[in-house]
């Protein structure tokens, strides 16, 4: 079954999502020769938000319909490699990833990358065409018709291609893949609204861990360590946090925590591309440096999920819902069930508890844009899909709320969180160093 066929999931959080973002600011004329070391760059921003718009559009929470953050980081991948390429192949910065061609140096860097993440675009998000082919055509009519645009146009064009060639036949159209649910405890349940009509047991994208990564050399190259034992002290800690602090009717978490929770709710593709584009606008980063950094932080993300696949169908940990609910059945006497219990941002996503996925993707980002700006420390604000504003200080502010929003959520025990977090420390550090030299 193809993945592009269950993109269809009830509500995940219950934030209304803005509609498409205005990116006239970012489509001025550009004429600019390719010495111009911000040559390209508005450009190249403009798309990234473009891509993130479309995922944006493809959401309906009125009718359940959401893209996974599997798609989505593939996705943003593919479009940003192939920016990373059309410039890469007009001046060689880095090393290419997908075109290895005869440089181009006299063609129009703004060309290029317009060419390049429209096709990419229109390829990995095809019900978007319309909206990528209006921006398209908007942004290239404002660069003056030469011979430079016409070169970058058809290198854009075969970067697009070449990127869409690397990824082809890479699993991710035959994700969906049948689960083995065990009764033992400890073991992952469907959970509600995913084990009853009309799903009948739904476990989003097991075969993930199958595909093809982009930097990683194996899917279970950071497999986290097992979670804690049903017994032990550390797994009573973390039961009884969830607990409490993560129901539906909890009276500890704070309005801050729901506040957080609510927040994060967005996928984290989406959100750690917005802090990557207020930090890049901020620095005023060079145009190779920005596509750089772009591509780091989408292969950093596509990554994650692979990697957090693979841990996540080896463990089949139960979510906290079944957890509370059967605590029973769990062997430990200082766990009380509730048959009653639901997450505070109800339903939880598809899949099994151990590592966060979310917590995982955070780290990884931060790890690379602490690499990229050259410390941890740095001053943003964020905007959600719900129009809702936060604030940090540090790149690891925002990566540790992002991973314990999790748990105020409901969805994870703080240790899914805190692993996640660890996994992905060393994930996107190892993309930092081995990616793109």
């Amino acid at each position: 079954m193809k993945t592009t066929s269950l993109l269809r999931l009830l509500a995940q959080r219950g934030a209304a999502l803005l509609g498409c973002v205005l990116l006239a600011a970012s489509c001025q004329k550009t004429t600019v020769e390719a010495a111009d070391p911000t040559a390209g760059r508005a450009t190249v921003l403009a798309w990234n938000q473009a891509s993130t718009v479309a995922v944006t559009r493809m959401t309906n929470p009125t009718i359940g319909f959401f893209v996974l953050p599997h798609i989505e980081a593939r996705a943003y991948a593919i479009v940003s490699l192939a920016m990373y390429d059309a410039l890469n192949n007009i001046q060689q910065k880095n090393a290419p990833y997908a075109l290895h061609g005869t440089l181009v140096p006299d063609a129009s860097p703004d060309a290029a990358v317009c060419a390049a993440a429209h096709d990419a675009l229109v390829a990995v998000l095809p019900t978007e065409q319309a909206y990528a082919d209006s921006l398209y055509q908007a942004m290239l009519g404002k660069i003056a018709a030469s011979d430079a645009k016409t070169k970058g146009v058809a290198l854009g064009q075969a970067a697009a291609k070449a990127m869409l060639a690397n990824r082809a036949n890479d699993g991710s159209d035959n994700a969906q893949i049948p689960i083995i649910i065990s009764p033992t405890p400890g073991s992952y349940q469907y959970t509600p609204p995913f084990d009853g009509p009309p799903f009948n047991g739904y476990y989003a994208l097991d075969g993930w861990k199958n595909v093809k990564p982009f930097v990683l050399s194996a899917a279970n190259q950071f497999r986290p360590v097992p979670p804690p034992a049903l017994t032990s002290a550390d797994y009573t800690t973390n039961f009884n946090e969830v607990k409490s602090i993560g129901g539906a009717t909890s009276t500890v978490r704070t309005a801050d925590q729901s506040a957080i929770a609510l927040f994060w709710l967005d996928n984290s593709g989406l959100q750690w591309n917005r802090v990557a584009r207020a930090m890049l606008t901020a620095q005023n980063a060079d145009t190779y440096a920005t596509v750089r950094l772009l591509a780091l932080l989408q292969m950093s993300l596509a990554d994650t999920y692979v990697a957090v696949g693979d841990a996540k169908s080896f463990y089949m940990h139960w979510r906290p819902i079944t957890a509370i609910r059967q605590a029973a059945a769990d062997g430990n006497p200082d766990t009380t069930p509730d048959a009653a219990w639901l997450p505070f941002a109800f339903p939880n996503p598809p899949d099994s508890d151990y590592p966060s996925g979310h917590a995982t993707a955070g780290a990884a980002a931060a790890a690379v844009l602490k690499d990229f700006f050259g410390a941890d420390a740095a001053t943003f604000s964020i905007t959600n899909n719900a129009g809702k504003t936060r604030s940090y200080t540090s790149f690891s502010q925002a990566s540790d709320e992002n991973a314990l929003s999790r748990v105020y959520a409901g969805y994870h025990f703080r240790d899914s969180s805190t692993k996640g977090q660890l996994m992905g420390t060393q994930l996107g550090t190892y993309v930092v160093q081995k990616a793109l030299p």
